[in-house]
């Protein structure tokens, strides 16, 4: 896994995981424009309270970088366990596309706490996270003032053939950078529009999107990612396979791992 990936993979998660933790916090106009109207406070306290009570999921997710007659492609779904800090992501493949050759690579990972245990070019190894997912609620409020300088709209849609709420948001440069940090070294975003599809029965997000358009080291891209989540609270146990926890396997350290802290769900 190039460092490329890595980048383009933390500032999608990033992005999704921040506007997904807390976009429902901020103004959102109803499609009257009235910021204020009690339709769209009740909808983004229901949201919010649904956010918050969530202690578990699944997730699958697609994100794709394009570049001149380039394509990096990710596909990879799993499982999240808030309470008990762990999340598994078991089927990951990466497709990339030149004008000349296509590859296509498989991984895992898992998280327990602060530790990740990668399977990587047929090779298992443990390390500390980069990013950690269970601190995302620790920037809530420097991401709502965020947030609330960007351009954020909510309006009636379907998905799937559910009717949902969608929140769009449109956050300024000045915004990004500060949401994603150091993250994205020398890359210069242009648009970038994020959208969430929120259930109008169960007030359950069901998916998160994002478009975006950049220049990296002089060259033009577009990335996009979309997550869906589905079997809200429904407990799976992730625990490591034999052949990465297993006795003297590179990963047996972390099958003790486990948090102990309630948080929000990062997305």
């Amino acid at each position: 896994m190039n460092s490329r990936k890595h980048v383009f993979t933390t500032v999608a998660l990033a992005l999704l995981v921040a506007l997904a933790g807390c976009s429902a916090f901020v103004g959102t106009p109803t499609d009257d424009g009235d910021d204020d109207s009690p339709e769209g406070k009740e909808i983004k306290a229901d949201a919010v309270n649904q956010m918050q009570s969530v202690h578990a999921y699944n997730y699958s997710m697609v994100t794709v970088v394009e570049f001149s007659d380039n394509e990096l492609r990710t596909e990879s779904s799993g499982t999240v366990n808030i309470s008990a800090q762990r999340m598994a992501a078991t089927n990951v493949v990466t497709a990339v596309r030149t004008n000349s050759t296509q590859t296509r690579s498989f991984s895992e990972a898992y998280i327990f706490g602060e530790q990740q245990c990668l399977f990587i070019d047929d090779e298992w190894s443990q390390s500390d996270v980069d990013r950690s997912p269970w601190r995302a609620n620790a920037t809530l409020g420097a991401q709502q003032e965020i947030l609330n300088n960007s351009e954020t709209t909510l309006r009636n849609g379907t998905l799937n053939g559910q009717d949902v709420y969608v929140i769009e948001v449109r956050p300024n440069q000045e915004a990004i950078q500060q949401l994603v940090g150091n993250d994205t070294g020398n890359v210069d975003f242009g648009e970038v529009t994020y959208r969430q599809y929120i259930d109008k029965d169960s007030k359950n997000l069901l998916q998160s999107t994002m478009n975006a358009t950049y220049v990296v080291n002089g060259r033009a891209a577009n990335l996009s990612v979309k997550m869906s989540f589905s079997d809200y609270n429904t407990t799976h146990e992730i625990e490591l396979p034999r052949a990465a926890g297993g006795k003297n396997r590179p990963c047996a350290g972390m099958n003790g791992t486990a948090g102990s802290n309630r948080v929000v769900a990062l997305a």
